[in-house]
Order: C-alpha cells, then sequence, then structure tokens
C-alpha cells in the first residue's frame, strides 16, 4: 500500500469515487491511486500492459518486478494495482474488531481508503477466478505495523472468498524478470523500419533454419541479414519478436544469450504461467 502525496478527506475521498477510481475492469479500469498522487522516490513506474493495452501504474521497483511476471503468464487475463478496499467503513470496522489503529492520513488526520496492490483475474482450463496479491519487501514483515495493516487487508477479502497473498522478492525470480524486460520491448516491431513482408520473410527463413540444424541465434540471424538483404540486426529483432510473442518457446528461467545453441520451440499451446 503506496504513500499518498495527496490529502486525504471525506471530500476527496468521494472526489476519487466520482472520478471512477478504483472501478471496471480491463481497459476502462482506473487505479486509485496513480504515480502522481504519491511521493516519488524515483522507483515509480508507467508501463503498458500487454492484456488490454492500458498503462500500470506501479509504486517500486517490486511491482514492476511482479508485474512483468503476472503480464506475461497466460492464465492472467486482467491485472488491477492499486486496488482500493471500499466501502471504507468495512476496513474500519475489521480494525476495530481486531483493535488495530486503521490507516490515516497524518496530515489531517483522516482514515485513507486502503489498497491491494494487484487484484488478478485468472482463467485456466474454462474456470475464472480472482486473486489479491500485495507487495512488499520480506524485510518489512519484521514490522508488527505493516503485519497489523496486513491483517485487516485479510479479513477484507477473506469476506468475499477471495484468495489473499503476500508477495515478496523472494517469490521472483530475478533472470525471469530480467528476460521478459528485455523482450517486452520487442512485442512490437513495426517502429523498427521492416515491412510486414520482410518480417514475414526473416521469420519463414529462420524457422526453416532453425527446425534441422544447430546454430546460435547469433549466427542464423546474421546468415538471414545477409541473405535477406536486409539491415544488419533486422533478423535478430524479428526473432526477439516471434519470442516476444511466445510464438518461440526459451527456457526464461536461464539467461536468455543469443551467443549460445538456440533450439527451436514452437508453441503448440498455452505457456507462461503464474508462479504465485
Amino acid at each position: 500500500m503506496a504513500k499518498r502525496r495527496r490529502a486525504t478527506t471525506h471530500e476527496s475521498i468521494q472526489k476519487l469515487i466520482a472520478a471512477g477510481r478504483g472501478q471496471n475492469e480491463g481497459r476502462k479500469y482506473k487505479p486509485w491511486l496513480t504515480i502522481q498522487d504519491v511521493p516519488s522516490n524515483g522507483l515509480v513506474h508507467r508501463i503498458k500492459g500487454s492484456k488490454h493495452g492500458r498503462v500500470h501504474h506501479l509504486m517500486s521497483n517490486l511491482e514492476r518486478d511482479y508485474f512483468y511476471l503476472l503480464d506475461w503468464a497466460d492464465d492472467v487475463i486482467d491485472i488491477r494495482e492499486q486496488y482500493p478496499l471500499l466501502p471504507i467503513e468495512e476496513t474500519q470496522n475489521i480494525a476495530k474488531s481486531c483493535s488495530i489503529k486503521h490507516p490515516r492520513d497524518p496530515a489531517t488526520k483522516h482514515d485513507i481508503v486502503m489498497t491491494t496492490d494487484f487484484v488478478i483475474t485468472m482463467e485456466r482450463d474454462g474456470k475464472r477466478w480472482i486473486q489479491a496479491r500485495t507487495v512488499k519487501p520480506s524485510e518489512k514483515l519484521r514490522s508488527q505495523r505493516v503485519l497489523e495493516k496486513f491483517e485487516i487487508e485479510r479479513k477484507y477479502w477473506e469476506t468475499r472468498g477471495i484468495n489473499w497473498g503476500i508477495v515478496t522478492e523472494l517469490d521472483i525470480p530475478s533472470v525471469t524478470v530480467r528476460n521478459i524486460d528485455v523482450l517486452r520491448l520487442y512485442r512490437t516491431i513495426t517502429d523498427r523500419g521492416l515491412s510486414g513482408t520482410e518480417i514475414q520473410s526473416i521469420a519463414d527463413y529462420l524457422r526453416r533454419n532453425l527446425r534441422n540444424a544447430l546454430f546460435t541465434l547469433a549466427q542464423i540471424t546474421t546468415e538471414c541479414d545477409a541473405a535477406m538483404r536486409v539491415r544488419p540486426g533486422s533478423s535478430l529483432v524479428v526473432a526477439y519478436h516471434l519470442i516476444a510473442t511466445r510464438k518461440w518457446i526459451i527456457d526464461l528461467h536461464r539467461p536468455f544469450n543469443p551467443t549460445e545453441l538456440f533450439i527451436l520451440q514452437e508453441r503448440k499451446d498455452s505457456y507462461g504461467s503464474l508462479p504465485k
């Protein structure tokens, strides 16, 4: 739950609700908090997601890393970040019943609307469900106050029958995140100076020559550049695009290196499930 820059009052809460914050799904969803609403420490991020093309507001590097995993996973169909726990009276009642002080704005002394970092809609084998996840560095879990806030959050979701959990850096595979961070830049390559025909021709060449031979990706794409008479590096861009769009499969748990032996695996069914 991010710290606020905006002063919290009854009026400011009602204004955000009236503006549609924390409402709708998919492309129409508006997070309760945006990066403009919180103090900037240089670690906030605005990232365009692949599920609906919406810009997501992420309040830390850890949130960004977990978002990468969510955005990559096939069984995740919607991601709602900075989700408000409304109505506020419900979290206030939970806090009271647990003898916990409800989080409040230190400036105005008004109780704030608590948020969950991610509310995730998932679908697998024709079944759809929602789960809620809060992201926190593991060292913060030593704080009694942090755990008290989490208890309010847990009970809020428990009453809705929704699985809630905590994600720390220990749950996030760093190599996988680094791979996704590189590959996501190649989801679309329309701005790379290649026509649709060239992209298709390069893809066909790479498939033909990788199926029955052992090459590094750097070797085969260099050969393809020469054979297709395109700018050096163009074929590697297309190869990255095929991986980023999951037409080709790689092991994301290993560092991706185009100078290593590349064995072509083309996608036949679902690939890329959420690890936690």
